[in-house]
């Protein structure tokens, strides 16, 4: 519900913006180089389902964090990098192997670097866009921890590891700009690149690594950048993402290097909305 509720703020705000400014003549990035800094929060909403679509498990919650990203502009093209990281305890609701239903929270930590490059097209006559590509390295820390049954049986905890590359490609277009303020919309089409996952039992077996399917996901976002000197600007980004991660094979799973079981990830799902907001500086 909240994430029909952020989709329907993104298009309404692109329907106004293109109803009441389709004369406002877009300018080009300016050449030079740019520092930012954003602070943000985003909702997390994390699902893992059985190979019938059955829901296993789900984390919902509120991370805090910050972005960090500084681009080179010449002339038409953008080189840019970016850096976030948030880190929270959002709650968990799933259940034990044999079913039994069980809740407790689990400790995020989640990491990502990307690289991208930009191609603008038009000139001050006319609507600019850009088109771009890059790729990008992923880390995310899942601690779920320890809890207890209803009935107090104590349930361990895990301590999950996810790492993954992607690329992405996209473009952005400027839908309004004034003498203050500059309104885009940017959308991306994402893909996960061998991702896996790295799980330890705390101690009931030994430490085991899975690979994970890719699968292709998206971001779309309504960044928004208003002057505060001819140097400075404040900058405000809604967002929303999606990704999705494959079923790994099963495999065997060890204790103290003697079999003894099986183990698999199911096909999990995440999306994300969120807000950032920070100051950038041009230099």
């Amino acid at each position: 519900m909240h994430s029909i509720k952020f989709f329907s703020y993104i298009a309404i705000q692109c329907l106004l913006t293109a109803i009441l400014a389709p004369q406002i003549v877009l300018a080009m990035p300016v050449s030079g180089k740019e520092f930012k800094i954003e602070g943000s929060v985003l909702h997390f909403d994390y699902q893992e389902l059985d190979d019938s679509g059955k829901l296993l498990d789900r984390e919902k919650g509120f991370i805090p964090g910050f972005k960090l990203g500084l681009s080179q502009t010449s002339e038409q093209w953008v080189l840019a990098g970016d850096f976030a990281l948030h880190a929270g305890d959002v709650a968990y609701t799933g259940q034990t192997q044999t079913g039994i239903p069980i809740s407790s929270y689990t400790t995020q930590n989640i990491a990502d670097l990307a690289l991208r490059s930009e191609y603008w097209i038009g000139d001050n006559q006319s609507t600019s866009f850009a088109l771009y590509l890059g790729a990008g390295y992923h880390y995310w820390m899942r601690n779920i921890l320890s809890t207890s049954t209803s009935s107090g049986t104590p349930v361990n905890g895990l301590l999950e590891i996810y790492t993954w590359w992607s690329g992405f490609l996209g473009m952005k277009a400027e839908i309004y700009q004034s003498d203050f303020s500059l309104w885009l919309l940017d959308a991306r089409l994402t893909h996960t690149i061998n991702p896996q996952i790295t799980i330890d039992f705390n101690g009931m077996y030994d430490k085991t690594t899975l690979d994970l399917g890719e699968r292709t996901g998206f971001r779309l976002s309504l960044p928004s950048k208003y002057t505060i000197n001819k140097s400075a600007s404040l900058l405000i980004e809604p967002y929303a993402e999606s990704f999705e991660l494959g079923r790994s094979k099963t495999s065997t799973l060890d204790k103290n290097g003697v079999p003894g079981g099986t183990v698999f990830e199911p096909y999990s799902r995440t999306i994300i909305y969120g807000l950032s907001v920070g100051i950038s500086q041009f230099f």
